[in-house]
């Protein structure tokens, strides 16, 4: 996978992770903040994995 897309997963899972902390802290949606952690862990995943040497 190129860095280039790699970046832009990691980007759009963090928005998506803020996102859901944003709509579950004040709804008290508890699935919300779940799913907060499990995209903000798939962003640090994204960014911390190294490339494959070919």
């Amino acid at each position: 996978m190129s860095t280039m897309k790699r970046i832009l997963i990691a980007v759009v899972c963090l928005f998506a992770a803020i996102a859901c902390y944003v709509f579950g802290i004040p709804t008290g949606g508890a699935v919300f903040l779940v799913l907060g952690f499990l995209l903000e862990g798939l962003f640090w995943f994204q960014l911390t994995r190294r490339k494959r040497a070919s």
